[in-house]
C-alpha cells in the first residue's frame, strides 16, 4: 500500500510479477481483517454492556452460555468485526490506492488527500458500515430475546418487518457520520502526512536503544 510522500507521486508504470501482486493482494485482504478484528476483541464486549447496561448485559451472558473464548469476544462479535473491517478497508486500503492510481497528478497535495479521504469515508465507508452498525444492534437484541444468536434469522427477520430501512437509512448513516467521520475520516491524512514527519526521531531512538545495544553485529543463521 502506498505511504506517506510515496502517495504524491505520479503512479509507477512499471508492471509487477503475479506473485508480487498475489502477496500484495493478501496482505491488503488479511491486514484489515486482522487489525479489525483484534479491535473488536478489544472493545465489543465492552460495546455491547454499554448497549445493554451492567445488570442486563450479565443476564444476556448467562442466557448465551457462551465459550470462553466468545464470552470474552462479546455478543454479536461478527457483525461489529466486519464494521471495523469495512472501516479499516476504507482508510488505509481504498483510501491511498485509489488516491495513488486514479486522483489527477496536477491536484495531489495534502489538502486534496484530507478531503478525498473524508469523502470516501462518508459517502463509501459509512454507508456500508451503517448496515453492520444496524445489524450489531439488532443481533444484540436478538441474543436478549432468544438466548442464542442465528444472523439469518436476524437478517431475514429485519428485511420482512421494515425492509431496506431494516439496516440502512439516511438518520442512522447521518448519525454515524457525525460520529465516525471527523476523527476516523481524516485518519489517511494523518497517517501519510503527518505521522512520516515524527519518523526518523523514531527510527533514530530504536536504532540506538535498541538495535545498536542488542543486535548489530549478531550474525544471521544460515
Amino acid at each position: 500500500v502506498y505511504y506517506g510522500a510515496d502517495l504524491m507521486k505520479p503512479p509507477s508504470k512499471e508492471k509487477t510479477s503475479m506473485e508480487h501482486q498475489l502477496k500484495s493482494s493478501f496482505k491488503n485482504i488479511m491486514g484489515p481483517i486482522m487489525a479489525a478484528a483484534l479491535e473488536s476483541q478489544v472493545s465489543n464486549r465492552a460495546e455491547a454492556q454499554r448497549y445493554y447496561g451492567p445488570q442486563k448485559f450479565v443476564q444476556v451472558e448467562a442466557r448465551l452460555n457462551a465459550n470462553p473464548i466468545a464470552r470474552a469476544a462479546g455478543p454479536a462479535f461478527i457483525a461489529n468485526t466486519m464494521r471495523n473491517v469495512i472501516m479499516c478497508q476504507t482508510s488505509f486500503i481504498l483510501t491511498p490506492i485509489t488516491y495513488k492510481l486514479y486522483f489527477p497528478q496536477e491536484h495531489k497535495n495534502q489538502s486534496s488527500l484530507f478531503w478525498y479521504s473524508l469523502g470516501l469515508n462518508i459517502f463509501i465507508g459509512n454507508v456500508v458500515a451503517i448496515t453492520q452498525q444496524a445489524l450489531w444492534g439488532r443481533t444484540l437484541s436478538y441474543a436478549a430475546t432468544h438466548g442464542h444468536i442465528n444472523y439469518r434469522n436476524i437478517v431475514r427477520q429485519g428485511f420482512e418487518s421494515e425492509g431496506m430501512a431494516a439496516f440502512f437509512t439516511t438518520p442512522k448513516w447521518f448519525a454515524r457520520v457525525l460520529m465516525n467521520a471527523p476523527a476516523q475520516g481524516s485518519l489517511p491524512w494523518f497517517y501519510n502526512e503527518v505521522l512520516p514527519m515524527g519518523e526518523p526521531a523514531l527510527m533514530s531512538i530504536v536504532k540506538k536503544g535498541i538495535y545498536d545495544p542488542f543486535f548489530k553485529g549478531r550474525k544471521s543463521l544460515p
